[in-house]
């Protein structure tokens, strides 16, 4: 065995080390991306879901509650007579049987939630950051690129 039947492995062991090593770390910036891009609105999207399992069953007053307001202290823009026409039994959307969360976006304080209502009706909803409470999203601007897309493949 000579001096030179060793040269260069450990140069090529080396580079496989460090091609592994960028491999690796591609992979844990790709799947931390991915679960941000699916979990950054998590909170917000399980408050929307509350709201609407409690209209599924029925409860009113919870669901009044997760919009900040109480049936004993009603919020003064919006009082429980005008909740119950907007989400009661008898409003356009009718008793919630099914919903279906759509998209979420964030934008700027709060969270706009678009869902489907008994699998026709599409609303949006917002939800602030800082203390989860519903209202309905500004009527600006589309909020989110699916948003934007929809409205151009429309048109």
């Amino acid at each position: 065995m000579s001096y030179l039947d060793d040269y260069g492995v450990t140069d090529a062991h080396r580079e496989k080390k460090i091609k592994r090593a960028m491999l690796a770390l591609v992979s844990v910036v790709a799947v931390t991306g991915f679960l941000y891009f699916c979990f950054k609105n998590y909170k917000e999207e399980g408050r929307v879901r509350e709201f609407l399992a409690a209209l599924q069953r029925g409860d009113y007053p919870a669901a009044y509650a997760f919009w900040g307001c109480r049936v004993e202290s009603p919020c003064p823009n919006y009082d429980y007579k005008t909740f119950l026409e907007d989400w009661g039994p008898s409003s356009t959307v009718g008793k919630v049987v099914s919903y279906r969360l759509m998209h979420s976006c964030a934008q700027g304080s709060g969270v706009v939630v678009a869902i489907e209502l008994n699998g026709r009706q599409r609303v949006r909803l917002w939800a602030e950051t800082k203390n989860l409470e519903l209202g309905f999203s500004p009527e600006l601007a589309p909020s989110c690129v699916w948003e934007r897309l929809a409205l151009t493949s429309r048109a």
